[in-house]
C-alpha cells in the first residue's frame, strides 16, 4: 500500500494510457508502475485525484463535477451523517419527519447524491492523509470551521472536525480523464463536535470532570479514556 501526506492540497488532472504488455502475459502495467497483473491499479498520482474529486463534491460542489467523478449507481454510508440528519435524536424518535435509522445508506445513486448535496452549503476541509490499494483510496481529512454560517450561526470558536473517508472505485479506462470513477463511500467523522458548531447540542458542566469520568467508566479501556485529576 502507498501513502502520501501532504500540507498543501493541488489539484492533478493525470490521464493515463493503457500500455500493451499486459497482453504478452507480463502482467499489468498502467504507464506508472506494475501492478501484478489487472492493468487496472492506480498509482500515487491518481488516487490523490480520487481524493481530490471528493473533496470538491464537498468543498465547491457542482452537478458537472459530479457527472465526471460519480459512478450512476453510486453509494453512500456515513452513521456520522445520520446523526447530523438527525439532529442527535435516535431513530425511534416520534416525527413528524421519520428519522432516518443509523446503518441506513444516505445515498442510493447519483441522481439522490446530485439532489442531496446540491442543496447543501460548501464546507472547506484539508485532506491530511492519502493511503490507496489498486482501486479504494482511504483520506483523512479536518475541517477546521465546519458550520459556513450564517445560519444557523457559528459559535464564536468552532470545533475542528477530523474524519476517515473510503473510496472504492470502478474504472473508466485509461484514456479517460478521470480513470477512476467514485463507486462507494463509507465516511465517519466527529459528529459531536458538528452537532455543537451547528447549535443542535450544547454541553453542560463542563467546569468540572464528573462528565468526562463518567464517560470514562462507561467506555473500554481500549478506547483510551484517561481520567483526569
Amino acid at each position: 500500500m502507498y501513502t502520501s501526506t501532504i500540507a498543501t492540497v493541488a489539484t492533478f488532472t493525470l490521464g493515463a494510457a493503457a500500455a500493451p504488455w499486459g497482453h504478452f502475459g507480463w502482467g499489468g502495467w498502467n504507464g506508472w508502475g506494475f501492478n501484478g497483473g489487472s492493468g487496472e491499479c492506480m498509482n500515487d498520482a491518481q488516487a490523490q485525484q480520487v481524493a481530490n474529486n471528493f473533496k470538491g463534491l464537498i468543498s465547491a460542489y457542482t452537478n458537472d463535477l459530479a457527472n465526471a467523478v460519480l459512478t450512476t449507481d453510486v453509494q453512500d454510508f456515513s452513521d456520522s451523517v445520520i446523526e447530523l440528519i438527525d439532529g442527535g435524536c435516535p431513530s425511534s424518535s416520534p416525527g413528524p419527519a421519520p428519522y432516518i435509522a443509523l446503518g441506513s445508506p444516505t445515498f442510493t445513486s447519483l441522481a439522490t447524491f446530485e439532489a442531496g448535496q446540491g442543496g447543501q452549503p460548501n464546507i472547506t476541509f484539508n485532506i491530511l492523509n492519502v493511503w490507496h490499494n489498486c482501486d479504494t483510496v482511504t483520506v483523512r481529512w479536518r475541517g477546521p470551521m465546519p458550520n459556513p454560517g450564517p445560519i444557523p450561526p457559528p459559535p464564536a470558536v468552532q470545533e475542528q472536525v477530523t474524519g476517515i473517508i473510503v473510496l472504492e472505485t470502478s474504472f473508466n479506462g485509461w484514456q479517460s480523464a478521470q480513470p477512476f470513477l467514485i463507486q462507494t463511500i463509507y465516511s465517519e467523522f466527529n459528529s459531536g463536535a458538528w452537532l455543537y458548531d451547528l447549535g443542535i447540542f450544547t454541553p453542560a458542566g463542563c467546569s468540572g470532570s464528573a462528565r468526562r469520568d463518567a464517560v470514562a467508566q462507561a467506555l473500554p479501556a481500549g478506547m483510551g479514556m484517561v481520567k483526569r485529576s
